[in-house]
């Protein structure tokens, strides 16, 4: 009885001291917040950074704050991590506002204080806006197309060793090749530089989104497939019932990879030859040394880059929620 008892005393102590440990961070985090907005509203920047109107920082401020709050509320599963992401960001945001915009340590011209880029994004708003629309749509054509012809090309080449054979060795001659080595050849041959961007960015994420279904289908346990050969699937069904399924999380693991390789062949592309996009912005702006929206065009960036990776995440917990890694509980792969 007494065990039983010290056991329960001591549950409740390492409860109260990790609640007790994250309020203290926590506290922390909106203690430095507090500290940086006091800091932008209170006090001038210096004569090199100053700006007409700082309200658009102290949205992002009051922004973070109210992020930071609703995610703990939220998700206490994960306070620890969320904890530790908003304490480096910031301090981050402490620490540029109080180096560089208020004392200017560093060259103001390239490296300017915090207010006068989140500025641009009012300045700017429109602008932003259209390169969101013509980067997206870009990216999300190329790398559609890449899907639709990659996934299923690799699983009937895994699943048919002939193709197999024939298919494994160009691919792994050509998958290495960057596919912006294609940019000079896609902008003379294609009618547009939209059309020529579509097509780098389908090359550069078929080979990842086809060596993951290959390599899914060779992963795939034998015993599965013996089971299927004896009810007499066709091809079709067995790649449609079986082999897809069960190769899912290879077809994931290569399609973010594709992903990350897409966001670098759109960034490249647009900056050499485009007239539009992010990419664009931020390279046109850099040419006339206006350092305020270059910055405000990487956050930006930054800001798309996360927001896509969180909703591939979720779209990948949600389709191998069966798998133990990978999904949000264990269990069987079900049949699509």
């Amino acid at each position: 009885m007494m065990s039983e008892n010290s056991f329960r005393a001591g549950t409740v102590t390492g409860r109260v001291s990790i609640i007790s440990k994250n309020s203290l961070r926590a506290g922390t985090v909106f203690a430095i917040l507090f500290a940086t907005l006091i800091l932008t509203v209170a006090f001038p920047d210096s004569p090199e950074q100053m700006v007409n109107n700082n309200s658009v920082f102290v949205g992002v401020i009051f922004l973070l704050m109210i992020t930071y709050g609703a995610k703990l509320y939220l998700n206490q599963e994960k306070i620890v991590s969320t904890t530790d992401i908003f304490l480096i960001i910031s301090l981050g945001l402490f620490l540029w506002e109080l180096l560089l915009g208020k004392f200017a340590l560093l060259d103001s011209f390239i490296f300017p204080g915090p207010a006068k880029v989140f500025m641009v994004f009012q300045t700017d708003g429109k602008k932003m806006a259209d390169g969101i629309v013509s980067s997206m749509g870009i990216l999300l054509a190329g790398y559609s197309l890449a899907l639709a012809l990659a996934i299923p090309i690799g699983l009937y080449a895994g699943w048919k060793k002939r193709l197999f054979n024939v298919a494994y060795p160009i691919a792994k001659t050509v998958s290495p090749i960057p596919a912006t080595v294609y940019l000079p050849y896609s902008i003379v041959l294609l009618p547009t530089f939209r059309a020529s961007s579509i097509f780098l960015i389908f090359i550069g994420a078929f080979w990842p989104i086809l060596v993951g279904s290959v390599y899914g289908v060779f992963s795939t346990d034998s015993r599965l497939i013996n089971s299927a050969r004896t009810l007499g699937l066709s091809d079709y069904q067995m790649i449609r019932r079986i082999l897809l399924p069960a190769a899912l999380p290879s077809i994931f693991s290569g399609a973010m990879i594709a992903l990350i390789l897409s966001f670098i062949t759109l960034t490249v592309a647009e900056m050499i030859a485009a007239t539009s996009g992010l990419g664009w912005y931020i390279q046109y702006y850099h040419q006339f040394a206006n350092y305020d929206r270059v910055l405000a065009g990487m956050i930006l960036m930054t800001l798309i880059v996360i927001a896509i990776m969180a909703l591939f995440d979720r779209v990948q917990k949600h389709f191998l929620r069966w798998h133990p890694v990978h999904g949000e509980g264990g269990g069987s792969a079900p049949s699509l």
